[in-house]
């Protein structure tokens, strides 16, 4: 890994504003150009905003639409790697929480929600791959909201070779101190015990159907430690950090604390066999 300057953006992202949400998406951008950012996340589902439970509105797109269309011009145009979340509906008619992967060449690759909660059955399928990314300067990959609460999707992601976790979430139902509370309480873990960066954000705000979003953007560094978080919780903001490629080489290179160099996947597979069978 080399050194590489990120952001998260906390965003209000409202329902089946296609337009709009694209439009901040592409401010966030040009401010990402000046600052010199290699990679910017956006929320979970930030183009067409979270409306679980119905079907309708916002409506699926191909991963080859308008939407995934325009974005991928803007990738191309700026420079910019880019995540921003959509509702996809695959060509089997499947539909799907995806986080689409925008940069230089267009659309690098998209990630698909693994982890779909009771609220979101019915809405869209859980995928079933978990992609590392390349960028020119780090590995990365990608849960969305859920998928965090399962720690062996961030230990995988790292056996992969991530380097970089991204967690775009569209969490809603608590003020903003509970959120970041509730979010310090697990998510540094998974930073600090697969010895990766770890960088979060969610919607803010009103999404016109009733939902509030309260926000909360932080990045953690391979301890577990913020580095970098929101200073508002009630505005749309983009969370900054500079991560040091010889920071994280020093740390997996430390025993003891590099925990997943004495990972035991033999036994686990075992365990995994024996509860299978009960």
């Amino acid at each position: 890994m080399e050194d590489i300057r990120i952001a998260v953006v906390q965003m209000n992202c409202t329902v089946n504003d296609l337009a709009g949400n694209i439009l901040k998406i592409t401010h966030f951008i040009d401010r990402a150009i000046a600052k010199k950012i290699d990679i910017v996340c956006f929320p979970e589902l930030s183009v067409c905003g979270y409306n679980a439970g119905d079907n309708d509105i916002p409506e699926p797109e191909l991963i080859d639409g308008d939407s995934v269309t325009r974005l991928a011009k803007l990738g191309i145009d700026s420079g910019v790697t880019f995540l921003a979340g959509l509702l996809e509906r695959d060509k089997s008619g499947i539909v799907y929480n995806t986080q689409v992967v925008f940069g230089p060449e267009g659309v690098h690759g998209y990630y698909r929600k693994t982890h779909v909660t009771t609220s979101e059955n019915g809405t869209w399928a859980q995928g079933d791959e978990m992609p590392v990314f390349k960028h020119a300067k780090a590995r990365f990959g990608i849960e969305i909201c859920y998928d965090s609460h399962f720690p062996e999707v961030s230990t995988v992601l790292a056996e992969k070779g991530a380097e970089i976790l991204f967690l775009p979430h569209a969490s809603a139902g608590e003020t903003s101190k509970e959120k970041r509370d509730r979010f310090l309480r697990y998510m540094p873990a998974r930073a600090y015990d697969n010895t990766v960066y770890l960088a979060v954000c969610n919607q803010i705000g009103d999404n016109g159907r009733g939902i509030g979003f309260g926000g909360v953007a932080f990045i953690c560094n391979a301890r577990g430690e913020v580095v970098s978080e929101a200073q508002t919780q009630d505005q749309d903001e983009m969370v900054i950090a500079d991560l040091r490629g010889a920071d994280l080489y020093t740390d997996r290179r430390t025993p003891g604390p590099f925990f997943r160099h004495f990972r035991r996947p033999e036994m686990y597979r075992l365990w995994a066999e024996e509860i299978g069978n009960e």
